[in-house]
Order: C-alpha cells, then structure tokens, then sequence
C-alpha cells in the first residue's frame, strides 16, 4: 500500500504532541516512527519479489473462475443432449462410452442432470487406458471422458481431461504450464503477499483526520493520486485478498503441509466411505453373498443401473457421480458432486451385488479442520457460492491488479532522479526492532517456509552487497515514506 511512500510522513507530524503533551504519547509516536522504515523495507520486499508473480495468478485465476463458461463455449457441442424421449438405461450409455475404447477401464460416471446446478446434459465416462504414465503435473496421461445423450445413448464427443479448460487453466495459474518445479514461486509470491498486506495497511491507516483526508487525495494529480489508489484498494480489500491468499496457501507444498500435519494430528482427515464387502457365513458352509459378489465384480458395469437408483432412493440427487470397485469384494461409491453451499457432501458404498447401502458419510461426519478446508479450497475455486463467488473474486482479482499497477506507478514518480528509491537496508533496521514484532515475523516465517528461506537469502545477498561495495553513507529522510 502506498503510505510508505508520503502519507505515513504526513500521520506522523499529526501524531507529534505539542510541546506540553503528555510523556507516553511522545513515546508512543516515536516507536511507531521506528517501525515505519522497516514496514516499509518489507512493504516493498514484497512487491519486488511478488507483484509480477501476482498479475499472472490474478489473471489466471479470472479466467479459472470462469472455466465451466470457457468449456461449455469449447466443448458445447459434446455436453449438448440433441435428442428427445426419456434416458435409456444408464447401462445402455455406458456401452455406447465404453465402444469407443474398448480396452479401456471405467474410472467414473456421472449422469446426465440437466435440471441440476453445475449438472451436464449429456452423461460423462472417464475412460482410463491400459497403461498410463503420469505428466508433468503428476496426472494421468490419455484419461478421456466420453459424453453420450442420455436420450438416444450416442456419443456426442470426448475430452482428454489433460486438455480440458479446467485441468489447463488449473497448471497456468499455479505452474504457468512449466509443471510441479515451478509450483513453489507461486507460493513464495502468496507468502509476501500476505506480508505486503499486513505492513502495508499498517503503513495506510490514518492516525487522525488529517491524516485521513491525505489518504484519500485522489483529486491530485501525480504520485498522490496513485499512491491513493494502492492504499484505498489494498485497505478496502484486505480482508477478501488476505482470505483469497489464505485459502490458496492451505494446499501449497510447502506450508500446506503445516495444514497436513495439523489433520494428521486431529485426526482431521476429510473421511471416507468404506467400500470393502464383508460376508457372513451360510448354510452349507459357503459364505452368504460370495456367488453374488464375484458376478458382480466379474462385470461391475452390469449392475451400474441397480446402482444408480439405489443412490437414488438413498438421496443423492443432482450431479451424481458413480465409481465402479477397483477389486474382487469391493462395493461402488456414489457421491455428491456438489461444492455449493450449503455443503451437501454425501458418499455411499453400494453392493452390486444386493443393491444396498454398506456405508454412508456426511457433511455431518467431516471434522471441522475437514470442514474449513474444504470449504477455503471451494471459495478460491469460485465454486462455494457459484455465479456470485465467480464475480466476486473476479473483482478482488481486478483490484489486485490494479493494486500492484497503481504500486509500481507511485514507486515509479516517488525514486529521485537516477536513483531507484529503495528504501533503507534491512540489516541495520532489524537491529532496532522490537523483539515481538521479531518474534511474530519469526513465528510467520515458521508457518511459511518459502517466505523464511527467500527472507534469508535476501539478507545473505543484501551483505553480501554491501561488502563488495564498501559501506555507504546512510541517508534516511522521513518524508520518504
């Protein structure tokens, strides 16, 4: 935010008490003087090391939020039903899926649901090859879903899931296509984005009226207007960034796994249906339901209709998707795929064999720590509220862009001429700080791990620096930030 770059000069002689003004208030204004160069220092840390990573996930992230229009735009032609008449069995769809790749295994089917949010006209078949490697994001290669009007049972078209919109916005935004290798910059610009926000309100925030009418001098011409435009955006939008940073970090690698950790000990796992078959003895010796179980496992797909409406009866309703058993013994699942609000996250095991329910898991059974990050990871998808949750976010992105343009332009007016209008050096700051705020900083550097180890290594560069060049004459004006 653009405080540091004036306003802050202009909260600071407000905040000076009169010459009979009480000790603690004199006190109080010199210690937030203190803090100003080095909020500053890491104000603008932030921006050199995350602003240009931020304008390529801000934009990504429109367009990601926008993917179910961008594949329905793409694609229309194969989610489009064009006949008429009531659905033939969903065995009958399956087949016609299965035709087109016939040594292909069935990994998932979803229903057609036209009437259902989020829910397709055509029914989707997963098809998974024989032999499959995975890519550079660690995904299958080759996996194609296969659509078919529920109606005539004729396949409309296919996509290869690694070319679907989503899967490839999903890789721009987080790896700019580059793979896994380049995942960890993208945490490290959400790490000092955080930073930039905090420092960065903390350098806004008007201390008293005239400090506040300076904040807002959008009528200015110059570097006022701009450095108003970075700091109204980045206060008026902390929350909804800072909580879109957030949720962004709870699946990163390297301080997501802090959320792992946590799960792991809280026994906070999102759980999971039991699709396991057990069997109890019968007459004559032979387990009851074995005969039926292995003519059901010889052949999954052939119960697939007893299936769908045993889910049916059960309540699942809307896009429903259905997993045949890996193995011999194991039952279908069917779950929910729903990640609106509110939340209707439902899975059954379902015997092929019997048609009956063997376990079932509810929104009602997921931890809380399940809960919030499930949750977190819905809203940053856009997906939590639908249509509004995708305009919102599509604001915040904008505003972030706006942010950092309006950054770099009021950066830009504020350097002298000749110079680049650093702020001071970190080393001597740190030296004077606070040991609470050290020990926060110290704590934040703990929960994300990239922020810490690019902290360190800027100090190690910033002597490193300084050595070769020889100590410079230090000097620092007030007025500068």
């Amino acid at each position: 935010m653009a405080d540091e770059h004036g306003g802050g000069a202009a909260a600071e002689k407000a905040d000076t008490p009169p010459k009979s003004g009480r000790r603690s208030k004199s006190s109080g204004t010199a210690g937030r003087a203190a803090l100003r160069p080095l909020l500053w220092r890491l104000h603008f840390l932030g921006g050199v090391l995350a602003a240009p990573i931020v304008l390529s996930l801000a934009i990504t992230g429109i367009l990601f939020a926008w993917n179910p229009q961008i594949e329905q735009a793409l694609h229309g032609k194969a989610l489009t039903a064009v006949a008429d008449g009531p659905p033939r069995p969903l065995s009958q769809q399956v087949a016609a899926a299965t035709a087109t790749h016939p040594d292909w295994s069935v990994t998932t089917v979803t229903p057609a649901a036209p009437r259902a949010p989020g829910g397709e006209q055509t029914t989707a078949v997963t098809l998974s090859p024989p032999e499959t490697e995975p890519d550079r994001f660690g995904q299958p290669r080759g996996v194609t879903t296969v659509y078919v009007d529920p109606a005539s049972a004729k396949v409309t078209g296919s996509i290869v899931e690694n070319d679907r919109p989503e899967e490839w916005l999903r890789n721009l935004h987080s790896s700019w296509q580059l793979g896994t290798i380049a995942t960890p910059l993208t945490e490290l610009a959400a790490s000092w984005v955080l930073v930039s926000l905090l420092t960065g309100l903390y350098l806004w925030w008007p201390r008293d009226r005239r400090a506040l009418r300076r904040a807002f001098r959008f009528r200015r011409p110059g570097r006022a207007r701009w450095r108003s435009l970075h700091g109204t955006l980045g206060a008026v939008g902390s929350v909804g960034l800072a909580l879109l940073v957030v949720t962004g970090l709870t699946w990163t690698e390297y301080a997501g796994s802090w959320v792992d950790l946590a799960k792991s000990q809280f026994r906070s796992d999102a759980p999971a249906v039991s699709t396991q078959l057990t069997t109890a003895p019968a007459t004559g010796g032979e387990p009851a339901g074995r005969s039926e179980v292995h003519e059901a496992t010889s052949d999954p797909l052939a119960r697939i209709d007893r299936v769908a409406a045993t889910a049916e009866e059960a309540g699942l309703h809307g896009v429903v998707e259905l997993e045949p058993p890996q193995r011999p013994g194991q039952a279908w699942t069917a779950s929910v795929d729903d990640n609106r609000w509110p939340v209707t996250a439902t899975s059954l095991a379902i015997d092929p064999g019997s048609g009956e329910v063997t376990d079932r898991v509810g929104w009602d059974d997921y931890p809380l720590l399940a809960k919030a990050t499930t949750l977190g990871i819905d809203f940053h998808q856009a997906q939590l509220f639908g249509t509004v949750n995708r305009i919102g976010l599509t604001l915040l992105a904008t505003a972030l862009i706006v942010l950092v343009l309006a950054g770099y332009r009021t950066w830009w007016l504020r350097r002298s001429s000749g110079g680049l209008g650093v702020p001071p050096r970190m080393g001597p700051l740190l030296r004077t700080t606070p040991l609470p705020l050290l020990l926060g900083f110290g704590l934040l550097m703990v929960t994300l791990p990239v922020l810490g180890a690019s902290f360190l290594v800027y100090l190690l560069l910033e002597r490193l620096v300084r050595a070769l060049r020889g100590p410079a004459p230090r000097v620092f004006r007030r007025s500068q930030f």
